[in-house]
C-alpha cells in the first residue's frame, strides 16, 4: 500500500504530509479526526526487504515507548498494523530540533544550552527508570520549543531490559558522531552509555564541534573508543567543563551515576551561571564626579573641627590640633558658648 496525502489510517487518522523518509520507513504529519489534534504517524515503508525484522523493531519501539509518559519525551498514543505497514501514532512536536539550533548558532551560551540538556536528562532518567536504553542520542533527536520546552523523539533502535533481544550480539547500534565507546565496540548498551551520548551533545553546543571527527564512520567511532576526548575551551566555566568531561569518561563507571544527577548538576551551573550573570549587570561603577562628597567625619559639628584643622595655634600640627579638641572634651555648641558667657 502506498500511503498518499489524505488517506485515512486506521479510519481516524489523516495523513496530511510526509516530513522525512529514511531506509525503514516515513514520517507523516497527520491529523486525528476523532479527537481534533494534530499528529505525527511513523509508517513502516512497504517497498523494502526483510519487511518482518523491521516490523518487530517497529514493535519494539512501540513497546519501549508506551509507558515513558512524562513531559519530556513525544508520547506515543498508538500503535497499529495493517496489510503489512505498522503505524506508530505519536504526540506531534512543532518545534525545530537542537541539530536546528546548533546549525544556525554554532556555539550556544550556556545559560541557554545548560535548561536544554538537563531537560533532556530528566526524559533520559524516565526512561532508564522504566528499563529503557535510548541508544541514539543526539540533536536531531531532541525538540526544542520556542519557550524552550524539550521532547526527545525517536526510540527507534532503544533497547528494553524487559524485551527479547532484537539486535545481534556485537552488532552497533547508534549513531557514530555521538555513539559511546562500548556501543562502538559492540557491548551491551547501558544508562551510562546515553550520559555519554549527551555529553558529546553538550560538548558540541559549548564549543560549536563535535569532538571526534573522521573520513567514514568507523573512523569516528574508533576514535571515540581510542582517543582522548580533545579538552574545551578555557573561555567555558571550570565546572561545567569539568563535568562534561566527566561524562565523556571511556568507563562507563567513571561517568555519572545517572541521568538525574546530569540534570541536577547541570541546572546547579546553570542557576550559578544565571546569578553571576544577574550580579553583574547590576553592578554599576558611578564616575567621580557623581559621587557624594567624603565625609571626615560623622560627629556633630564636624564643620567646626574641620575649621580648626585649617586654622591650627602656632606651632601645632593640624593632627594634634584634632586629638586635643576631641581629648579635651571640646564643644562649640551654642550651648556651650552660652554657659561661656553666663559663668
Amino acid at each position: 500500500m502506498k500511503l498518499i496525502e489524505g488517506q485515512l489510517i486506521h479510519r481516524r487518522y489523516r495523513l496530511d504530509s510526509r516530513l522525512a523518509q529514511g531506509g525503514m520507513g516515513e514520517v507523516w504529519k497527520g491529523y486525528d479526526i476523532q479527537l481534533g489534534r494534530p499528529v505525527a504517524i511513523k509508517a513502516l515503508r512497504r517497498d523494502t526487504s526483510d519487511t518482518e525484522a523491521k516490523l518487530r523493531r517497529l514493535r519494539a519501539e512501540a513497546h519501549n515507548s508506551a509507558n515513558l509518559a512524562h513531559p519530556n519525551i513525544a508520547a506515543l498514543f498508538e500503535y497499529y498494523e495493517h496489510d503489512g505497514i505498522g503505524f506508530l501514532i505519536m504526540e506531534y512536536v512543532p518545534s525545530k530540533s537542537l541539530a536546528d539550533l546548533y546549525h544556525e548558532k554554532g556555539a550556544m551560551d550556556p545559560i541557554e544550552l545548560l535548561p536544554i540538556l538537563a531537560q533532556t536528562a530528566r526524559g533520559l532518567f524516565i526512561a532508564h527508570s522504566h528499563g529503557v536504553i535510548h541508544r541514539d542520542v543526539k540533536p536531531a533527536n531532541i525538540m526544542v520549543s520556542d519557550t524552550g520546552e524539550v521532547k526527545i523523539t525517536d526510540f527507534g533502535v532503544s533497547y528494553s531490559t524487559n524485551q527479547e533481544q532484537i539486535t545481534q550480539d556485537g552488532m552497533v547500534v547508534g549513531t557514530a558522531q555521538y555513539i559511546s565507546p562500548e556501543q562502538a565496540q559492540g557491548r551491551q548498551a547501558t544508562p551510562q552509555s546515553d550520559i555519554y551520548s549527551l555529553g558529546v551533545v553538550a560538548y558540541e553546543g559549548l564549543c560549536g564541534h563535535r569532538p571526534f571527527t573522521g573520513a567514514t564512520p568507523v573512523d569516528i567511532a574508533a576514535a571515540h573508543v581510542n582517543n582522548p576526548v580533545p579538552p574545551l575551551p578555557d573561555s567555558i566555566d571550570l565546572q561545567l567543563r569539568q563535568f562534561v568531561m566527566s561524562m565523556l569518561e571511556k568507563d562507563p563507571l567513571d561517568r555519572p551515576e545517572n541521568a538525574l544527577v546530569v540534570s541536577r548538576t547541570l541546572s546547579r551551573i546553570e542557576r550559578r551561571l544565571l546569578d553571576q550573570q544577574t550580579a553583574a549587570a547590576e553592578t554599576v561603577t558611578l564616575p567621580p564626579s557623581s559621587r557624594a562628597p567624603r565625609r571626615v567625619f560623622s560627629a556633630p559639628h564636624a564643620a567646626e573641627t574641620i575649621f580648626r584643622m585649617s586654622s591650627p595655634a602656632a606651632g601645632t600640627s593640624p593632627a594634634a590640633s584634632i586629638i586635643n579638641h576631641w581629648t579635651a572634651g571640646g564643644d562649640d555648641s551654642a550651648e556651650a558658648a552660652h554657659r561661656r558667657e553666663h559663668a
